[in-house]
This record gives structure tokens, sequence and C-alpha cells, in this order.
């Protein structure tokens, strides 16, 4: 009888468990190695990943403002690459007008016996006369354009000293004449620039401002363009609003000297050949 009782009371410890075990049961699968894998009604389905996977692209793709940012970063870049392109091409400009440049001089044996002309390398003109009148000076060496030279001439001349007499200076470029003893702005084939703020072209006064006069501290200059035959003028580093003066197209070819006149007792220049000047030469 105890046997029995015993019996029933294992058969119901059994069916007491044997509900959970199943339900632990239906969890799992047996894949064919005998390994437990998830059932798949607990991952996501096929159309909740395509939902996923957009809302990432579009998290990842860029917003217009970024947009935008990227492309003034662009545009930045791209001015910067063709500032430093145009100033490589302006450094290339000035260092072939110095590369070749001419150097030259005042010559004393066609120079006015009023003026001396002193300094080591023959660049300083001085009045030495007593008296007022218009005395010239011609450069040694004529002007030379093209083939192995520059395609720009250009000097200066810087005044050291000036009476106080309105016409003073006059210096340009000429095709030479005997006539070195004289104002030679009349002469035709002749451009020049006076104290009083003058230019004239062939001889004939073409135009004149106040504020181009100069006087003593001033850098004045002149200079030819031979590629597109423009003349040009400057004062203290800065060219002069005269933009529709040409020489003709046999200038190249043809004798022209610098040349600077003085008119009165002690006034003094000092010209400047080598080509590094006050004006940037690159900024034409």
């Amino acid at each position: 009888m105890s046997v029995l009782i015993a019996r029933i009371s294992e058969l119901n410890r059994a069916k007491t468990i044997e509900p959970s075990v199943a339900c632990s049961a239906d969890l799992f699968e047996q894949d064919g190695n005998g390994s437990d894998v998830v059932d798949d009604e607990f991952g996501p389905t096929d159309e909740e990943d395509a939902q996923n996977g957009q809302k990432k692209k579009e998290r990842e793709m860029p917003t217009n403002e970024v947009i935008a940012e990227q492309l003034s970063k662009i545009q930045n870049n791209q001015k910067i690459f063709l500032k430093k392109i145009s100033d490589l091409e302006k450094k290339q400009k000035k260092r072939k007008a110095i590369l070749n440049f001419r150097q030259n001089y005042w010559d004393a044996n066609d120079c006015d016996e009023n003026l001396e002309i002193i300094g080591e390398n023959n660049h300083i003109v001085h009045y030495k006369g007593d008296y007022k009148g218009w005395r010239s000076v011609f450069a040694k060496h004529q002007i030379w354009l093209g083939n192995n030279f520059s395609d720009i001439f250009y000097y200066e001349i810087s005044i050291g000293k000036m009476n106080d007499y309105l016409i003073s200076f006059g210096f340009g470029i000429i095709q030479k004449t005997e006539e070195s003893h004289k104002s030679v702005r009349h002469n035709k084939d002749t451009y020049a620039y006076e104290s009083n703020g003058c230019v004239w072209i062939n001889g004939e006064r073409k135009g004149s401002k106040d504020e181009y006069s100069y006087s003593i501290g001033d850098t004045v200059g002149i200079g030819v363009n031979s590629i597109t035959r423009q003349i040009f003028f400057t004062k203290n580093g800065l060219r002069l609003d005269f933009s529709d003066f040409f020489v003709p197209p046999s200038f190249a070819r043809d004798h022209y000297y610098p040349f600077v006149t003085l008119a009165t007792f002690d006034d003094k220049i000092e010209a400047n050949f080598v080509p590094i000047f006050m004006f940037d030469l690159a900024t034409l």
C-alpha cells in the first residue's frame, strides 16, 4: 500500500513539471547540429529592415547647409589658387624685365657745358652754371626693346635740388639731335614730362594736371610698352592718368634715347636705369 502511494506522488510531481518544460522547449528549435536558434518571430521583419536602412541613409546624407559650406570652401580655395598663379605670373614678368634691361648712364660727351655728370655710375646731373636756361643731356645708350631685351622700357629720375622756378625740369625719351643746349620738348619724336605737370608728345603739349607737378623729393618716370605701343608716365610709384598716348610702330627700331633737361642753377637730379624702381612694372 505504501508503495502505491509513493508511485502516485511521483506521477503527480511529473505532471507539475512538464508544462513549464514544454513552454521552454517551444522557444527554441534544434538546427542540424543540435544548436538552439532563436525563432524568427522575435527578429525584425523585412519591411522594418528596409525602413531602418532608409532612415540611416537619410541621417548620413549632408544637409543643404553642409553642402553650401563645402561649396564655399571649394570656391575660396579656387580663389587662393588663382591668386597664387597670378602672383607667380607677375613675378616672372618682373624677373624678365630685370634680367633683360640694358644698363645705361648719362653721356658726358653728349652733355651741355653748363651741366656736370657726377656719381659713381654717372647717374647724377647737376646744373653748375650761374644763370637760367634750358640745358640737356642724353643717355649713353639708346632704348632697346624686344628680341633678347625686355618688351618694356622704363626709367625714373629723383629730384635732389630745385630752385623756385615753375618749369625747372623736363625728362623723357627722344630721337637724338644736335641741340643738347636747348629744351628738347618742342622737337618731333620727343616724349617729355615736365615739372609743372605737363606732358609733351611729338613737340606738342598734350596734357597737364596740377597734381602731376613734381619737385624736391619726388620720383617720376617714363616708360614704353612695345607690345601695346603705349607710353606711360609715373609719379612716386603711381601711374598717371594719361592712357591715350602711343608711339609709332617703328619705335622699337628707331634710335630713341633717354634725356633730361635742367633750367636753373644748382638743380640736381639722379636717374635710375636699373630695374629696381619705385613703380612696379609687374602691374602693367
